[in-house]
């Protein structure tokens, strides 16, 4: 398969582009990583489904959007979606427990103007928000996980990747929370790094802001 058939359309920055890149990534597809800034947004905008990105686009010229529609799908094609449809629905639900805690740390801490209410809001986020998400993930794994390396299972999935992905995304926009994670993490961080795949891109990714 040439690289040429599939295309993922997004910013050069990690965001909301780099959990399918890492699915990519690890299932050893080949695909053309389009990234672009934003002064050459308006170029690439107009040909987007919705006028937003990122964007998948198939061989056959059909456009997926939405990041986590995209992750899902290429997660599915390599078989890193779960064996049946229990295993994707726990798959799904740990996505979504970390879903809510990105949603909550960007809207209400990352791009907080005010920096008073930012202040106010990282308080919270750090010594309450984060300790409870911390804990929720920790009971999924409990309740799913038949390796402890991974959340779901015996084999990484997607969801092992966004939750990773989450995590490194939070501590380089805010470093005092590494220390919020204790171990709990590790085997799921070492079988990333023990992924050969994965260790070739993020060895070689671009180095962006976010």
């Amino acid at each position: 398969m040439s690289s040429g058939d599939l295309k993922l359309y997004y910013f050069n920055l990690a965001a909301r582009g780099e959990l399918t890149r890492l699915i990519l990534a690890a299932a050893g597809r080949s695909y053309d990583d389009i990234r672009f800034n934003f002064e050459q947004w308006p170029e690439y905008k107009p040909k987007m489904i919705l006028g937003q990105c990122p964007v998948l686009e198939l061989a056959d010229g059909t456009q997926i959007p939405q990041s986590l529609s995209i992750a899902r799908y290429v997660a599915r094609e390599a078989n890193m979606a779960g064996a049946d449809n229990l295993e994707s629905a726990k798959i799904d639900a740990v996505v979504e427990t970390q879903r809510d805690i990105n949603e909550i740390f960007y809207s209400k801490v990352f791009f907080e103007k005010d920096e008073t209410k930012k202040a106010e809001q990282l308080k919270t986020f750090l010594e309450d928000t984060l300790v409870k998400h911390v804990e929720s993930l920790g009971k999924l794994k409990k309740a799913y996980s038949k390796d402890e390396r991974y959340f779901v299972g015996n084999q990484l999935s997607w969801a092992d990747l966004f939750v990773y992905q989450s995590i490194q995304a939070l501590v380089q926009a805010l470093p005092e929370v590494k220390g919020k994670f204790g171990d709990q993490f590790k085997p799921l961080i070492d079988a990333v790094y023990a992924n050969e795949n994965l260790k070739k891109y993020l060895d070689s990714r671009p180095k962006t802001d976010f």
